[in-house]
């Protein structure tokens, strides 16, 4: 094997995480549509509402724990990984990008801003 066959790929790794991704969402939406079916989807959307407060802030405080974490958690990913230590380096130079674009996405479609800005 050469070293790019044993090493890090990261096509391979974007491949992975939007395969990941994909996944969770099908399976949120999955027990979402499961819930409406059995309960309805006034009843869905009033527990919701309830558990909305509980839920924004634990999406805040994983953001600010992901945030606080970077280094320790990009080393690990780097180690468990086998990256090359100039893509190490570049995960860890992009923190604060990854902080700006998680703050925006949140507050653009998590708190509906661009829903109250386009009415």
């Amino acid at each position: 094997m050469t070293e790019q066959e044993d090493g890090f790929d990261p096509r391979r790794a974007r491949r992975r995480l939007l395969l990941l991704s994909v996944t969770a969402f099908a399976a949120v939406a999955l027990v979402m549509l499961a819930l409406i079916q059995v309960y309805g989807y006034e009843a869905v959307r009033d527990g919701w509402d309830d558990m909305a407060p509980a839920v924004i802030a634990i999406k805040w405080g994983g953001m600010a724990v992901l945030i606080w974490q970077w280094d320790d958690i990009i080393a690990w990913v780097a180690k468990r990984q086998r990256m090359s230590n100039g893509y190490r380096d570049y995960l860890l130079g992009i923190r604060w990008r990854v902080a700006i674009a998680l703050v925006v996405l949140e507050v653009l479609f998590g708190q509906n801003l661009l829903a109250h800005l386009l009415n």
